[in-house]
């Protein structure tokens, strides 16, 4: 358990989900009235793949194929190996995050713990926040709504995925319904990122306000 609450009793802890490209990211990024703490545990992730401790772990589950002649891992090589609902990916999949979760969940843990103390809310923006437990941790979840074309477009445009890309990651992942069912709060990103941004905005505005009223 990543157990932040009880570092940081004062500031609210929000878990941010949704589809694959739903512009999660995005979303946070245009919030510019609140002083917001991100911890990106995606890009944690792919750090954690430059480090010699995981590749070691990886090149003995997946072997050498996954990596390019200077040793680093081939992102789009580990991909086609755990993305996807057939039994082997399922395996390749449930086995990387045995060797990836635990090494995520502690550099969360010290990105809130260096959080700085007058922030308004410490944002937890991670693809898998719902199935690796770590929503447990959260004051509060928020689900970003944005319709499949749209997703499919940005996915296009920012990671030159095809539709079937993006439904062989989202296949690996809790389906829509159910993180939507998780969350407390939805945000709707169907038209433009500044409109999410203000509503996002006031749903933070919501949880800080509560979080502030609850006694510590």
């Amino acid at each position: 358990m990543i157990s932040v609450s009880k570092h940081f009793a004062n500031i609210p802890v929000v878990g941010i989900v949704g589809g694959v490209s739903a512009g999660k990211s995005s979303v946070v990024r245009n919030i510019l009235d609140l002083q917001l703490c991100v911890c990106d545990a995606d890009l944690m992730g792919h750090e954690l793949l430059l480090t010699n401790d995981i590749r070691k772990k990886l090149k003995s589950r997946f072997g050498d194929d996954i990596f390019d002649h200077a040793g680093f891992v081939l992102r789009h090589r580990l991909g086609e190996k755990v993305f996807g609902d057939s039994p082997e990916q399922t395996n390749n999949r449930n086995r990387l995050n045995e060797i990836l979760h635990p090494a995520i969940r502690n550099e969360i843990l010290l990105s809130i713990k260096q959080a700085p103390q007058d922030a308004d809310a410490i944002i937890l923006d991670a693809a898998l926040l719902l199935e690796a437990g770590w929503a447990d941790e959260c004051d509060a979840v928020i689900f970003i709504d944005t319709p499949l074309e749209l997703r499919q477009q940005r996915a296009a445009a920012d990671r030159g995925w095809s539709a079937e890309d993006l439904q062989r990651r989202e296949a690996s992942q809790w389906s829509l319904l159910k993180k939507r069912q998780h969350a407390q709060f939805a945000v709707d990103n169907s038209r433009s990122v500044a409109v999410a941004a203000e509503q996002m905005k006031f749903v933070l505005g919501e949880i800080i306000e509560r979080h502030g009223a609850c006694p510590t």
